[in-house]
């Protein structure tokens, strides 16, 4: 994907985890896994997001790493570790660390535009009739 944030001139290009379905037998529920690269060219940092998979046996679920470095110096300034759905502790190069309650966190809604003012394939305009029938 690529995210292009307009009031910076910044393009972050990025990879997405990947999505298991768990326990499709019983309670089914979905976890991320795998490694995510985030990339800006223009200030010269990149990130690496990995998703934990539960292991079969113990172990805790939706757990998350990252690392962000700034290339040009080839020096990490963030480490994080935590639930992606929960707590989330950043620990800076300079020694500071930061805490994010997740939860805490307020929910903004999306902002979509109507389904006749979308192209004719964006997802909730391609996917309309699917979803309807769903619904």
């Amino acid at each position: 994907g690529v995210l292009y944030l307009m009031e910076h001139e910044e393009e972050y290009v990025f990879t997405l985890p990947s999505a298991y379905a768990r326990s499709i037998l019983t309670i089914p529920w979905v976890e991320l896994g795998g490694k995510v690269n985030i990339n800006c060219a223009r200030t010269g940092y990149s990130a690496t997001v990995t998703f934990h998979t539960k292991p079969f046996y113990g172990g805790k679920v939706h757990r998350v790493t990252a690392e962000v470095k700034h290339n040009p110096t080839n020096t990490i300034v963030c480490k994080a570790q935590g639930e992606w759905n929960g707590t989330l502790e950043f620990t800076y190069s300079n020694g500071e660390t930061k805490v994010i309650d997740t939860h805490k966190l307020p929910v903004i809604r999306k902002k979509i535009r109507p389904i006749a003012k979308q192209g004719p394939l964006e997802s909730r305009h391609l996917w309309q009739h699917v979803t309807n029938s769903l619904k």
